[in-house]
């Protein structure tokens, strides 16, 4: 009959390549999700130091004026 050591080896190398294939994929995901969380995170800082020059360039009044128009 068959050897059952080489059927082992040959399952417990499919299950490691598994493994490893998983870990690289959310590896992966982990960083493009971070390079994605720190773009949004710098859009929002630019978007707050413009609505702050706006806020401080301008009068209450004025800047209620260009909303409703």
């Amino acid at each position: 009959m068959l050897d059952k050591k080489g059927s082992t080896l040959i399952e417990s190398l499919f299950a490691l390549e598994i493994f490893v294939c998983v870990l690289v994929v959310y590896v992966g995901l982990f960083q493009s999700v971070f390079k994605q969380e720190l773009k949004m995170k710098s859009i929002y800082q630019e978007i707050t130091e413009k609505e702050g020059d706006v806020l401080y360039q301008e009068d209450f009044v004025s800047l209620i004026e260009k909303v409703l128009h």
